[in-house]
């Protein structure tokens, strides 16, 4: 905590330093494990007033996206840098980006926030608008599919293109040998190319190969989507079905 806020040596433990945690650890319903965290990771807020900042912080948060104590609290959690950006030059100019840009109303901007608050640490020009581009024209959306698209999975926004999106569109195209088809299949379940290609799509491709099974769109899916009970049941049944060698 020092290293990352050296400015706590200068500060008073019983004036300034344990009135916040107090503050943060009552607002936002922690123990003290989950306090340790949040401080660990922004260590820079000890460094802020609690009325001037963290306090319209979390209230405008709250507001802006209609969140109970219990929401705010695992916004924060999942992402306690939140509480170091400025809302007039980080936080609302990203709401209202994300507003525009997919067509979303108040509530479906917070619900991509809560799933994947990440997002507000990422830059749009970087990161944020060069993702939304590359997945509408590769994957041939049109605005309101891209938008449907990434509500299903906000995840998708932290991904990167060239090592995790790209391989996994490129593993379903040549596992189906259909582009169309893979395409399809991705845009129906995009929560696929949040599975890693070299713990379970690649291997539990080949099981499905070794075992003759038809390497079609629903065998994907299981391959995708099936836990290891599920997966290897799903085998051995889809291996009992298949027509006995003559």
């Amino acid at each position: 905590i020092i290293l990352g806020a050296p400015f706590i040596l200068g500060s008073s433990t019983q004036e300034s330093v344990i009135p916040k945690l107090d503050y943060l650890q009552k607002k936002l319903l922690l123990d003290e494990a989950s306090l340790r965290k949040i401080i660990l990771v922004a260590p820079n807020t000890l460094g802020f007033s609690i009325e001037g900042s963290i306090e319209p912080k979390l209230d405008w948060l709250q507001n802006r996206l209609v969140l109970d104590d219990e929401k705010l609290a695992k916004v924060i959690m999942r992402f306690p840098t939140i509480l170091q950006y400025s809302i007039d030059d980080n936080i609302e100019p990203k709401l209202d980006w994300l507003k525009q840009r997919l067509d979303l109303d108040d509530m479906a901007v917070s619900k991509i926030v809560r799933q994947f608050p990440t997002i507000l640490g990422l830059s749009i020009p970087n990161k944020l608008e060069p993702t939304l581009a590359w997945l509408q024209q590769r994957l041939s959306l049109t605005d309101r599919e891209l938008s449907n698209l990434v509500q299903k999975i906000p995840a998708l926004f932290g991904y990167s293109v060239g090592t995790n999106i790209e391989p996994t569109l490129n593993f379903f195209i040549e596992a189906l040998g259909d582009e169309d088809r893979a395409l399809a299949l991705l845009v129906r379940s995009p929560d696929l190319f949040s599975k890693s290609l070299e713990k379970r799509l690649k291997p539990r491709l080949e099981e499905a190969r070794v075992a003759g099974l038809d390497i079609d769109a629903g065998c994907l899916s299981r391959i995708g989507k099936y836990t290891n009970k599920q997966w290897i049941a799903s085998v051995d049944f889809q291996t009992r079905q298949l027509p006995p060698e003559q």
